[in-house]
Parts: C-alpha cells; structure tokens; sequence
C-alpha cells in the first residue's frame, strides 16, 4: 500500500494542461470535461442553498454584459451562465466551467455598467485561467502526499477521499487574484468599456472592507471581504497600476460603449434583508411571511444570517441567538428544552404575547447561559443568550435577554408593510444636501450615513456635487 501511494503521487506530478491563458503546463488532475461535469453539479448545490434574485430584466441584462465579455476571453468556447443571487453579502464567484454568481448585495455597491462589467471579467478570468482546478489539484496532491507519509509512518488517519473539501470554493491568493485582475481588464477593455473600471471597482471593495473591519471589531466577530488581497488601499498598490497601464498599452479597445443603463435596470431593487429572512428597522425585526415582531433593547443591534437572528449588545460583549426549527413531538415547552438541557435552574415557565415557552439558566463547562424556548403553531423558537468571555458577568445582561424574548408576537395589521424590503432609488442631488441630511432621512438600519456613501463610492468623506444622480434607499 505504502508503494501504490507513492507511485500514485509522483504520478499526479506527470499530469499537466496547457494553460488556456499563459498556454504553458499547469498540473491539474482532472479534464476540461470533468471540470464542467464538477461545475454542473456545485452549480445544482448552489441554487438549491442560495435563492434566484427575481428579477427577469436584471437577470437577463446580467447575462447579456457577461456573455460578451466572454466572447473577448481565453475559452471563448465555453458556454457562460451569469446568476444573481438574492443575497445581501457583498460577493461574487465562479466556479469550473463557467457558472458565474454575483450577489445583489454587491450590485447595489456598483455605480456603473463598467463596474459590474470589471465584476463579471474577474470571476471570468478565475474560470479561464483554471485557478480552482488548479487549486483543487494541489490539494489533492498534497493530501495523498501526507497519506503517504502518515501511512508510511504507521499512521491510518489519512483521508484521502475528503482532502480536496473545499477547495472548489475556498479564498485565492495575491497571485490568481491579481492574475483575475489583470485577465479581467483585458476583457473590458476589448470589450469597450476603460481598464480603470477595475480599479474603481476594487477601490469601492476597499473601502467596504475597512468598514467593514471595524463594524466587525465592534461586534466582536472576524471580518468577511470579497477580494482582500490588498493590504493597503489599490491607489497605492504599483502592481495593480502596472497591470492596469499594461492592458491598454499592448490591446485594442473595442467600440466606445454609448449609454449606460447600469442606476436604471437596479432601480428598485432590493438593499439588505430580504422579505422572506425579515427586515430591520432600528431596534425593530418584522418577519411577513413567519408573521414575527421581535425587538431589541435601545443601543443594541440586531443582525439577520441565514440561519439565525442575533441580537447583540454595543460592544458584542453579550449575545442572545435565535433560531427557528419545526415541532416534532407532541411535548411542552419545559420538556422540549429538557433533552437538550436535562440540568437547570431559576426554571420559569414563559406566557408571551399567547404563546408558551419555557426558560432557564444552564452551566456549560463551568460557564452560564440563559435558554429559552417559545412555541408558535407547530414551530419552536430557540433563545441562546450568553457573554463573550467570562470577563462579563451574565446577570449584567439577563435581563436584556428576557426582554428580547418576551417581545416575541404576531405582527399587527398596520405593521406588515414595515415587513416589506428596503429598496434602491436613483436621486439627483439638491442644493444643501449632504450625505448627513440624506441618512437622516433614510430607512437604512445601521450607520445610514456611511452606507450611503458606501454604495455611493463616496467612502469615507467625499462630498456631494449638486445634479449627481446618485443612489438612495428607502
């Protein structure tokens, strides 16, 4: 066994492609067949997990701008399938053999057709130059090479079936991001449109990063950024510059592209959460289609994922999560929170608003929590509420959590339009507008002001002209 897996692994050593792109050798362990066939089938995992933004126009529009910068690109052959995905986060990606997905939460940052044009060329880039494949080829590698070794010192912890796991998807270093770069401006720029577009466009991802990095730190969680290969901001970053200046220098630019639609075909559409994960307002959470009101204590934050809403304190030093799941057993809610929880104390049956539930303290590994459950319909929501670290004291926040969940109620008649998505409107700027009267009168949930000037591009302190046709939201 010892023999095969070595013979197997200098054998991966041998198996090289011609780089579509730079046409010298890459190591890879699969075909172009079976990188679309790998394509086709996360292709099918993604829209099962991510919904469809539902917007034909939009959709189409999307398609039509990807699958003629496409046409400039190294595997022209290929067929393109450009997706929106109806998602907040601020993200693009793409995987084998040409699906390609960008998320509405990026396309309201984008203030141009140039703009998402330089999105669509970067991900096309990844596809043409091969780099997840090549990516998941040196895991693979790398994973049979530590079988070997593992094995070779009597070691059976090898796997060598789940080495590649989440290679497909994973972050690309400097080096292919910067190569996207540059591939990406090619396709532009040949396409019509400038190659500084793609320095706008990592400039606005710049920016949204460090704003992000601090909103992170405030909660206390790790930051998420869609291309933060930068350390510094792209104006100051001479490699950006060089491969920016070397595309119009050594390609031909193609026809002038004469209007752009780019604020038109986003006109209305949806900013931040969506109708069926619920909206914020403020202090205020107001799910339709669950027909849900929660709120939060004045200064705290609610914050809506995919699979929880979590209601944090200023500084992130206390948390309460919820979660939502389908009732199974024909049990109360004591009983319900008792098999996870067999051990607990202050114990407190829960009437809210109609609905029983049932609430207690619990120590985890010598560390309080408070749990909760409330039943509605057939439906259980879950509490969570903890501190951060044992620095802070539970009973400093208790009574916060209990709050939270004692405001659990079916919404009324004259809120469920308050259930309804925040939405993007183009506004041409007046005299004695600033970015500061404008969030004032905003409907954003957190930060209105720097959000403005986020999707704006105005980010951190840039100033209004008057007539800019810019984006507002309500």
């Amino acid at each position: 066994m010892r023999i095969i897996l070595i013979i197997f692994a200098l054998s991966f050593l041998t198996n090289c492609a011609v780089n579509p792109v730079t046409g010298k050798q890459d190591f890879v362990v699969i075909s172009e067949n079976q990188e679309i066939q790998m394509g086709r089938e996360y292709n099918a995992q993604i829209l099962r997990q991510n919904p469809v933004y539902q917007d034909q126009d939009l959709q189409d529009y999307v398609q039509a701008i990807g699958e003629s910068l496409a046409a400039k690109s190294h595997r022209p052959n290929l067929i393109y399938r450009f997706t929106i995905l109806d998602s907040p986060d601020i993200n693009a990606f793409a995987l084998p053999g040409g699906y390609i997905y960008i998320n509405r939460g990026l396309m309201s940052y984008l203030s141009s057709e140039e703009e998402l044009a330089a999105v669509l060329g970067h991900e096309i880039g990844h596809v043409t130059a091969r780099h997840s494949v090549r990516q998941y080829s040196q895991s693979q590698l790398l994973g049979i090479l530590s079988t070997a070794i593992e094995i070779n010192a009597g070691s059976t912890a090898g796997n060598v079936a789940n080495v590649a796991s989440g290679a497909l998807l994973s972050g690309y270093g400097r080096d292919m991001e910067l190569e996207a770069d540059d591939l990406g401006a090619q396709y532009i720029y040949q396409d019509g449109y400038s190659p500084q577009g793609m320095y706008e466009v990592l400039s606005v991802l710049k920016d949204q990063e460090i704003y992000s990095k601090q909103l992170a730190e405030r909660r206390g969680q790790e930051p998420r950024s869609y291309h933060g290969v930068f350390a510094s901001h792209p104006s100051n970053d001479k490699r950006l510059q060089e491969v920016l200046n070397n595309v119009s220098n050594s390609f031909q630019k193609g026809n002038q592209k004469k209007n752009d639609t780019y604020l038109q075909k986003i006109e209305g559409m949806v900013f931040g959460d969506s109708e069926q994960s619920g909206i914020r307002r403020g202090t205020e959470f107001f799910h339709g289609p669950l027909n849900l009101y929660l709120a939060s204590p004045e200064t705290w934050e609610i914050i809506n994922t995919p699979n929880q809403l979590i209601f944090s304190s200023p500084s992130g030093e206390a948390v309460l999560q919820m979660t939502l799941e389908d009732l199974n057993f024909k049990e109360t809610p004591e009983e319900y929170l008792k098999r996870f929880a067999p051990y607990t104390f202050e114990d407190q049956n829960l009437n809210v608003n109609g609905y029983d539930g049932f609430t207690a303290k619990v120590n985890r590994s010598g560390r309080l929590i408070r749990m909760g459950v409330i039943f509605k319909n057939d439906q259980v929501f879950q509490f969570i509420g903890y501190t951060k670290d044992q620095r802070f004291d539970l009973s400093a926040y208790d009574g916060q959590f209990l709050q939270i969940m004692k405001s659990l109620r079916s919404l009324k008649r004259e809120e469920q339009p308050l259930s309804k998505p925040l939405r993007l409107r183009s506004y041409k700027v007046k005299k004695g507008d600033t970015y500061k009267s404008l969030a004032a009168i905003s409907s954003i949930n957190i930060n209105a002001e720097d959000q403005l000037r986020l999707i704006n591009g105005d980010y951190p302190d840039k100033k209004l002209e008057i007539g800019r046709v810019i984006k507002i939201v309500n």
